[in-house]
């Protein structure tokens, strides 16, 4: 079946759903979808249009240079392509594509004019004996304001591909053109997020070329990018005179349990075997057709975490005495040149579930031991590994028709996969933030993952990866000249599963999506992606990125004023991107972890905040019992993410001194009817425009905290220097009232 073929069935399918009306109206009456044949749909489709109504919502950042439904090699210039695969084309239709129809219109785009190889080596200014090479990608079409330049809706490409775990099946959400992780009738339940692959024929070139990068660093005019040129896919459309069979395969392992076990307690003869490490129930490449090609699921569990199990029996390690500060197995890390940490084993390994004579002990809750991590610290006990279901591969292709010809070169270059853990904020992108926030709002800078310069994990079995290869998490253009608009057009962020790593946190500390480790190379020690430097399971470690002041923001939620201010660690303690009283259930019944928040009380008539002890929260058993949800922290946009931050920093720069030394007893947001916003606008004779936030703050750091006197698992802060804040920070704005005072005032 020709291509056209292909894509008449699909305009035919889509026509009456007001995609004909759509393309008529935006291209003034000249572009028709629906034609009587194949021949004459094809003519329409490579026709020169001569008006193209860029005012159209959905339509604003289509290529300025693009002047057909189909240009033939360039998605950003195929005003069918645009239409179909933007998720911002929306209005005025009642049924959408599947990925798989939208891959077949992007394999026409690359097949309406099959290239030679020999012009594709003149495109890409190769001559005598060099050569094209097979490389894989992870992909994806987006607006404007999510691609390298900004200019115009484009696809990106990376050398990296990111999935997300999850306990229901995928589900791919057509309107908005990606995965959704919320499951609608479970709101404890997630969908896992596949990513997208394909092989192209690429050339390297260096960051000085003709490339185009997404946030170009330091040092890239010397370093070498794979670049794409020509998507290959099955057939003879791909390359002329060639007939095609790319065959696709998935790798993925998790070895956090035997490095676990073989690094960090050094036991001898770890096997290489399940639970210690396994790479099968990892991810697979989809045989889902209405996927399309390409896309590596995740497999769903049950459950995100389960107990490690041997031949049926509990599997246990002896957990070592010595001082701990999290209360788990805390092996230590070196650094790596930019500071990073180097984690040849997992960075926390759960210590909290005792297992003596068969039986489980929950060490968070034994009042016979109530200091868990003096218990912990003491050690000597039996300790149960749990296992989850994250990694790390490779995805590779074969194409037969391609051996042997003097323009490719033998070798084909596999991508990289990681299998991370779910993302509490599908709906706000790490890179967003990190470009649009002052660096001093953050404990620690939100490096996305696309900045970082390293190669991808050296030490999987069977590795093919280079070591020279550092650039293999970064995201670049097709090869080409990039677009020549100076002006920034308007386009709308996608709601869904991002699979690049913008998306994704660049801080190894030890990270969350991905964290570090080194080996040696030609007797130089190279440091490197890997995922087994995680938590192990890895909610072991999401507590400890959750509240340590956001660390990872566009992932973890901020959840330090949902617990005890005695983290470990005094100086990321401060509040920074908060959660609204309902995200961390002090109102409604859906905290994002399982934790529900602090509550006001009172002893011997002195009023406390009565939250639970930090220590003693164990995100391990809030996953095996299914109580973390995304139903909220989903419903957060980067630009809502943003107001708040803007909101708490006018608040600490109001009060002064420590932030650290200040908890955040409530955070919400308020209508402009609110009787109490209305009553402090009387009073300072202010309007607060735009969104309001009002923010409930005390004196509250660690030497403020109090035992409870009747529960060794929880803490009470005394309620010291009250202060309510009404913060409009579009207008940076902040009327505040202290506890004892009547009425309110405007604070610059």
């Amino acid at each position: 079946m020709a291509l056209i073929d292909d894509v008449k069935v699909v305009c035919d399918r889509l026509a009456p759903l007001g995609w004909q009306d759509l393309l008529l109206k935006v291209t003034g009456g000249q572009l028709n979808i629906v034609k009587p044949t194949e021949v004459a749909l094809k003519t329409e489709l490579t026709k020169t249009l001569t008006s193209i109504d860029r005012t159209v919502t959905g339509f604003t950042d289509f290529s300025l240079s693009g002047a057909k439904a189909i240009t033939a090699g360039s998605p950003a210039g195929s005003l069918l392509y645009h239409a179909l695969a933007s998720p911002n084309v929306t209005a005025g239709i009642s049924g959408f594509p599947t990925l798989k129809e939208i891959e077949m219109v992007e394999n026409y785009v690359f097949g309406a004019q099959p290239p030679t190889l020999e012009s594709l080596k003149s495109k890409a200014g190769l001559t005598g004996s060099q050569r094209l090479s097979v490389v894989l990608f992870a992909y994806e079409y987006r607006p404007a304001r999510d691609t390298c330049t900004g200019r115009q809706a484009d696809m990106v490409f990376s050398r990296t591909g990111v999935s997300r775990v999850g306990t229901r099946p995928a589900f791919y959400d057509a309107r908005n053109r990606g995965f959704q992780a919320q499951v609608a009738d479970d709101p404890f339940a997630f969908r896992v997020c596949p990513s997208r692959f394909a092989a192209f024929l690429a050339v390297k070139r260096k960051g000085s070329d003709d490339v185009t990068i997404m946030r170009t660093q330091p040092g890239d005019s010397t370093r070498d990018f794979w670049v794409p040129i020509h998507k290959l896919f099955n057939g003879t459309e791909c390359l002329a005179g060639l007939n095609l069979e790319v065959e696709l395969s998935a790798f993925h392992y998790n070895d956090k349990i035997r490095r676990t076990r073989a690094v960090t307690l050094r036991m001898a003869r770890v096997p290489a075997t399940s639970p210690f490490q396994f790479s099968t129930g990892i991810a697979e490449l989809s045989t889902d057709t209405s996927l399309g090609a390409g896309i590596v699921t995740p497999v769903p569990h049950p459950r995100l975490i389960e107990p490690a199990t041997v031949n049926g029996q509990l599997l246990t390690y002896r957990v070592p005495p010595g001082q701990k500060t999290f209360a788990a197995l805390e092996p230590g890390a070196t650094s790596g040149v930019d500071g990073s940490e180097i984690r040849p084993a997992p960075a926390y390994v759960h210590a909290r579930t005792q297992v003596r004579n068969g039986a489980l002990i929950d060490l968070n809750n034994d009042p016979l031991r109530p200091d868990v991590n003096d218990t912990v610290s003491t050690g000597n006990y039996r300790a149960l590994h749990y296992v989850d279901f994250t990694g790390d591969g490779q995805i590779s292709a074969t194409v037969s028709a391609l051996t042997g010809k003097p323009e490719v070169a033998a070798s084909v270059v596999p991508c990289y996969s990681l299998v991370a853990a779910p993302d509490f904020f599908t709906s706000a992108g790490q890179r967003e933030l990190f470009e649009r926030v002052p660096d001093n709002f953050w404990g620690v800078p939100p490096v996305p993952l696309c900045d970082t310069r390293l190669p991808a994990n050296l030490q999987m079995p069977g590795n093919r990866f280079s070591a020279a290869e550092k650039t293999i998490s970064a995201i670049v253009s097709l090869l080409g000249p990039a677009p020549g608009s100076v002006t920034i057009p308007q386009s709308f962020d996608a709601d869904r599963h991002s699979c690049l790593p913008d998306d994704c946190a660049g801080v190894f500390a030890p990270g969350w999506d991905v964290s570090t480790d080194r080996t040696r190379v030609a007797g130089t020690q190279v440091q490197h992606l890997a995922a087994y430097g995680l938590g192990s399971p890895f909610p072991e470690d999401t507590k400890l990125c959750a509240a340590l002041s956001t660390f990872w923001p566009a992932v973890a939620p901020d959840a330090s004023r949902a617990m005890s201010p005695n983290t470990g660690n005094p100086n990321l303690r401060a509040t920074v991107a908060p959660l609204t009283d309902e995200e961390i259930g002090q109102a409604g019944a859906l905290p994002w972890d399982g934790v529900t928040g602090p509550k006001v009380t009172t002893f011997n008539g002195e009023e406390f905040l009565d939250c639970e002890k930090f220590l003693h929260v164990d995100y391990v058993k809030h996953a095996l019992e299914g109580r973390f949800t995304p139903r909220l922290t989903a419903q957060v946009s980067s630009e809502e993410y943003m107001l708040r931050m803007q909101a708490i920093a006018k608040c600490y720069s109001t009060v002064g001194g420590d932030r650290n030394m200040r908890f955040v007893v409530s955070f919400r947001k308020i209508s402009a009817g609110d009787p109490e916003l209305q009553r402090a606008q009387l009073d300072t004779s202010t309007v607060l425009s735009g969104e309001v936030y009002r923010i409930d703050m005390i004196l509250g750091g660690e030497e403020t905290e109090h035992p409870h006197p009747s529960d060794f698992r929880r803490s009470l802060l005394p309620i010291q220097d009250r202060q309510v804040f009404l913060v409009g920070p579009r207008i940076d704005t902040a009327l505040r009232k202290r506890a004892n005072q009547a009425v309110w005032s405007r604070v610059s």
